[in-house]
């Protein structure tokens, strides 16, 4: 730096100039290099096929030893289960489950959990989940594989996944009469989906410390050491195709040999499986467009945090799961075959897990998938990012050049070099202004925690929804007039340009290695704007700056996304009732945010809140520069 900064040598200051004078040009082009290199990714010179890393899972895709009297005993209990649902209308039917269960032979016990509800007032819900245990006859109890179904009763308004208990019971029934397993096999039977499945693996892995908003309770007994888990949700007996769900909490992934099994074992016995497959026709397109498409579709489930089913949960204990969505026919068939394909599915699974000498650490953990039998591996799309964020930390290098060397000396002048003496950079001025507006996104992010804020807002009896969108509207209201408080010179400013430069290029390169879609994401809407990004005293420049970074405001931002959304799912809408249903949704979506990260550990509204939102703040305090001209001195030397 010292060398850079010498204006003693003026060959060195001649190509920091050219440098300060093309900073646009050049961190502009490493963007869209970045965004170009990530849409040729689905191409198959940069994609690769699947394939097991683990031979150890093959055991599974030999012949199965199903019979046609489990296929039998489905049947039977299917038709039990629905009598027994018309006697639980709104809860699970715990004395068939847990009579089933001990009549198969499995270690049978009920787990309790209450929710207290942080924004009801002290409402409390509670739920029972109901698990039975298959000891394995070959060994103590160190490891287990869990197969789970989450249970719906027949008033919800989801699809109904009931037709996964009796295949479940089925195989377990089978597993029992089997003397080579060497895990524990865990039958869990989940009510009130995603809430029953947290508290169950908190209850399990004693994580509970002291009071929570979910008490998970505690349970009778446990297994081994969980390797794996498969989660059911079957729509019905009559199959059409496998959806594979596999994104978990925070953008998580199982590990890719885990997929391939299933794959595998659904191909081999005749039913369609794939990753957001949405029909009984195989996904054999090899164009470009289907393939970018399916990549970003990936790229937008996962970007949220939001687990796709309750698999997702196991990913935060380093537990490898995914979830079978058996989607019902259209058409029903007097005969359902793939009764026994789906059974066969889960004893190929089951046996493949139980043959793991070791926990799954070969193949990919970080991946895109491009199609069902070809993937992106962090290796080939971490590239498309590191050229997007870096460009940020470019122009954080040339701009710091830029308070020494003025790129508007004229070519003939070489000689001389600018320098604004280091002396006058107000690094405590700077400082408090990060400290505020790191404080206000701290702010942000307490608030909706706090007991006090939750109790007001019953108190108040307010809607959560609308409270904690006041609320926020207060904070975002708070921050949009901190320019007013804050003046800075235009030396002080350039070196709050750099520290906010410096700070969004590392985040987003770091919230990339853990969560690449949301890294990825953000870059394309940010990056741009922060490239372009210059404070002026032009009017009219300064009136399109002031409407953009408003814009890039994360709840505006999270607005106009749904206002897409809702046109796309609902276009029959006019313009006011689209923006009001926008609207809702955009105070739904904020209150599910902040709810997931109090119950689930989803870090989406905290990282929002400590990172993006005093980043916003500050980018809009760089567009209010002090007007008067810097009287600071420059050194001219030569």
């Amino acid at each position: 730096m010292g060398l850079l900064t010498n204006p003693s040598i003026s060959q060195k200051a001649k190509y920091c100039r050219k440098l300060v004078r093309h900073n646009t040009l050049i961190c502009f082009s490493l963007y869209l290099l970045g965004v170009g290199f990530f849409c040729a990714l689905p191409d198959n010179n940069f994609s690769s096929g699947t394939y097991f890393s683990e031979n150890a899972l093959l055991p599974g895709l030999v012949n199965s030893e199903l019979g046609m009297e489990t296929v039998a005993l489905v049947k039977s209990l299917a038709g039990e289960l629905q009598r027994e649902r018309e006697n639980y209308p709104k809860g699970l039917p715990y004395p068939w489950l847990l009579a089933k269960m001990r009549r198969f032979g499995l270690e049978t016990h009920t787990h309790n959990f209450t929710l207290n509800y942080p924004y009801g007032g002290g409402k409390r819900f509670k739920g029972e989940n109901v698990f039975g245990i298959l000891r394995a006859p070959r060994i103590a109890s160190t490891e287990s594989i869990v197969i789970s179904v989450p249970y719906r009763p027949p008033e919800t308004v989801h699809t109904d996944v009931s037709a996964g208990v009796p295949l479940m019971l089925a195989f377990a029934d089978f597993a029992r009469k089997k003397k080579y397993w060497a895990k524990d096999i865990i039958f869990l039977v989940t009510e009130q989906e995603q809430l029953g499945m947290q508290a169950w693996l908190e209850a399990y892995h004693g994580t509970e410390d002291g009071p929570r908003i979910l008490d998970a309770g505690s349970l009778r007994a446990r297994a081994g050491s969980i390797q794996a888990a498969i989660n059911l949700e079957v729509q019905s007996l009559d199959i059409s195709h496998i959806n594979l769900k596999i994104e978990g909490l925070n953008g998580q992934l199982p590990n890719l040999d885990l997929h391939n099994l299933v794959q595998k074992l659904s191909s081999k016995n005749g039913i369609v499986a794939g990753y957001k497959q949405t029909s009984a026709s195989p996904k054999r397109s090899y164009r470009y467009q289907d393939k970018l498409t399916n990549m970003l579709s990936m790229v937008f489930s996962q970007a949220s945090g939001v687990p796709t089913g309750n698999h997702g949960l196991f990913h935060k204990y380093g537990i490898e799961a995914l979830t079978l969505e058996a989607v019902k026919r259209e058409k029903a068939q007097a005969q359902n075959q793939e009764v026994g394909s789906m059974l066969r599915i889960i004893e190929g699974i089951t046996r493949s897990l139980n043959n793991l000498l070791e926990r799954f650490h070969q193949s990919f953990f970080f991946y895109l998938l491009v199609s069902n039998d070809r993937f992106v591996s962090i290796g080939d799309y971490m590239p498309s990012l590191a050229l997007m964020a870096g460009s940020l930390l470019i122009k954080a290098f040339i701009h710091y050049l830029s308070i020494y060397y003025s790129d508007d000396d004229a070519e003939g002048s070489e000689q001389e070099v600018v320098q604004k003496p280091t002396t006058d950079i107000g690094y405590f001025s700077v400082g408090i202004v990060l400290l505020v507006a790191h404080s206000i996104g701290a702010l942000a992010m307490f608030l909706p925690h706090s007991a006090t804020v939750s109790r007001y807002l019953f108190e108040a009896n307010l809607s959560t929804q609308l409270g904690l969108f006041t609320l926020l509207i207060s904070i975002s209201t708070i921050a949009v007039t901190l320019p007013a408080f804050c003046s800075l010179t235009p030396l002080n400013g350039d070196a709050l340009q750099v520290a906010v430069l410096l700070e969004l290029g590392t985040v987003l390169l770091a919230v990339g290695m853990l969560n690449f879609s949301l890294g990825f994401l953000l870059s394309v809407v940010l990056v741009p704007f922060i490239i372009l990004l210059r404070p002026t005293i032009s009017s009219r420049s300064r009136l399109l700056s002031w409407f953009c970074c408003l814009l890039l405001h994360p709840m505006n931002l999270m607005y106009f996304v749904l206002v897409g959304f809702t046109w796309y799912l609902f276009p029959e809408l006019a313009l006011k009732p689209l923006l009001s249903k926008a609207l809702t949704a955009t105070m739904d979506a904020l209150t599910y945010s902040v709810v997931d990260s109090m119950i689930y550990g989803n870090w989406l509204f905290d990282l929002v809140s400590l990172i993006f939102i005093p980043s916003w703040i500050l980018l809009w305090v760089l567009l209010f520069p002090r007007t008067e001209p810097n009287v600071s001195p420059k050194l001219k030397t030569k």
